[in-house]
């Protein structure tokens, strides 16, 4: 099961002009987030805070990026966004018809 997170009051109060800090799991309050089925988690990765997020279908976080130096809000978005498109291009996929077909070289 993915760590869950809520942003601690340290990137809370960080200006955008200030590099991202280091941060510790123990900065970190876990509780569940949830975008359009997806689930949004928080993994320390060498001292550094990293977005993780899953496809509803999948059991674990295929896709991530660390936290930018702009902040979590904004990184926050960014994922949103991904979302977005990824759920765009499966519907148009099921409304199309659209399937990957193996090409021969």
């Amino acid at each position: 099961m993915p760590t869950y997170f809520k942003d601690s009051q340290q990137s809370k109060h960080q200006k955008s002009s200030h590099p991202a800090p280091k941060i510790s799991d123990s900065l970190l309050e876990q509780i569940p987030v949830r975008y359009k089925g997806w689930g949004i988690s928080t993994k320390v990765i060498n001292g550094k805070l990293w977005l993780r997020w899953q496809h509803p279908n999948e059991n674990f976080p295929r896709y991530g990026c660390p936290v930018s130096e702009e902040g979590l809000d904004v990184t926050i978005n960014n994922v949103k966004f991904l979302i977005n498109l990824a759920n765009k291009l499966e519907d148009e996929v099921k409304t199309k018809g659209l399937r990957r077909q193996s090409s021969i070289y």
